[in-house]
């Protein structure tokens, strides 16, 4: 791993990077909420009435109310029992081993997860045996297989954070049917996938209910902090066993406090802020965003070029920043090649900007022979 590169962000589609002003097609903020006056003036509003931390864990003197209103506010948007904030994303899958390992007697794990789900299935100190990405019939043979009395607890993520694409989480619920938990991370999917923006799991036509989902607010919500969706038996599980949670300090207050604005602006104008995003997505051809994924696009609006050698890649490169785009060559756990581009479309992506990333692709595809143009 090399050290990433500062870039400076001027505006919702440009960064400032090397003395150059580029177009830039990176990060999860999708919905570009994090520009949105209503969440900024939020934000603001929670530093001027709360300050800079709650400076103390919940469990103590840190339960400041902005936290119970917020937490009201997302169980209400997603349709479940209980919504339960935690200081990060990434943390939100790690307090839901602590709460639920107790209850159950293996992890299967899908063997492409994000690097949270990994070290939330090792965090619960059971056996972690994996099963095949997208492949339910193998999920359902390890759950088979298991002996004991115990359930299973299962593990995987819901919208792709690198091709955009969702596995089979309806025949992953009956896969696992009633002899465990599905904890599903969305990080990437709430907001931005499902008639009223549920995440992937409404967009596979299933009940929140039949799921946990973790997910976080620092993508399609703009803001920061992780949240647990699930019933109160589950949050009775969090604040009694989670020291994670416990012993953690939440998110700034004024965190928060964006966040519920950007809850209240995903309520009243979600649909249309996702149907802009399925629009700017649909300019990219299907085949462009499958690139890496065997000419298949998935339903997000994320997806990944992997070119076939690093000279290759090194050209891309060039080519993206002579057109004026900043290129975000990356590397990442689960990726499909050890370095590759992650492209991430917006609602703030104007026409002109989407056709001059298609048109580097393309003429970059059909020049390296790739197959995919």
């Amino acid at each position: 791993m090399r050290e990433p590169p500062v870039l400076r962000q001027v505006d919702p589609t440009h960064v400032l990077h090397g003395g150059r002003r580029l177009i830039q097609f990176t990060g999860s903020d999708y919905l570009r909420l994090s520009w949105h006056p209503e969440v900024r003036d939020a934000a603001a509003a929670g530093l001027l009435e709360y300050g800079t931390g709650a400076c103390a864990s919940r469990m103590t003197t840190g339960n400041l109310p902005i936290y119970g209103e917020l937490e009201a506010e997302l169980a209400h948007f997603f349709g479940v029992r209980s919504a339960t904030l935690t200081s990060a994303g990434y943390t939100a899958p790690l307090v839901v081993a602590q709460a639920l390992a107790a209850d159950h007697g293996v992890v299967l794990l899908d063997s492409r997860a994000h690097g949270c789900l990994r070290d939330a299935a090792l965090l619960t100190g059971l056996t972690v045996s994996m099963f095949q990405h997208g492949e339910a019939s193998d999920l359902e043979a390890r759950v088979k297989s298991w002996k004991g009395d115990a359930p299973v607890l299962v593990f995987c993520d819901g919208l792709g954070a690198v091709d955009g694409r969702v596995g089979p989480l309806a025949d992953y619920v009956a896969a696992v049917g009633d002899r465990g938990t599905l904890i599903v991370d969305d990080a990437h999917g709430v907001g931005v996938l499902g008639e009223r923006g549920r995440g992937s799991v409404e967009w596979a036509g299933l009940p929140m209910s039949r799921v946990v989902v973790t997910l976080t607010l620092s993508k399609a919500f703009g803001c920061y902090g992780g949240v647990i969706l699930g019933d109160r038996s589950l949050r009775r599980r969090i604040l009694e066993r989670s020291r994670l949670f416990t012993g953690n300090t939440p998110p700034a207050p004024s965190s928060a406090a964006a966040a519920r604005g950007a809850v209240g602006v995903m309520a009243s104008h979600g649909g249309n802020l996702r149907e802009r995003l399925r629009a700017n997505v649909a300019t990219i051809p299907e085949r462009l965003r499958g690139w890496s994924s065997g000419g298949v696009a998935g339903p997000g609006p994320i997806f990944s070029v992997a070119p076939p050698t690093s000279a290759a890649a090194e050209r891309l490169r060039r080519r993206l920043l002579a057109a004026g785009i900043f290129p975000p060559l990356i590397r990442y756990p689960n990726g499909p090649a050890a370095q590759f581009f992650r492209f991430a479309v917006s609602t703030a992506h104007t026409s002109a900007q989407l056709q001059t990333l298609a048109d580097v692709l393309e003429t970059f595809s059909t020049k390296e022979g790739t197959g995919q143009a």
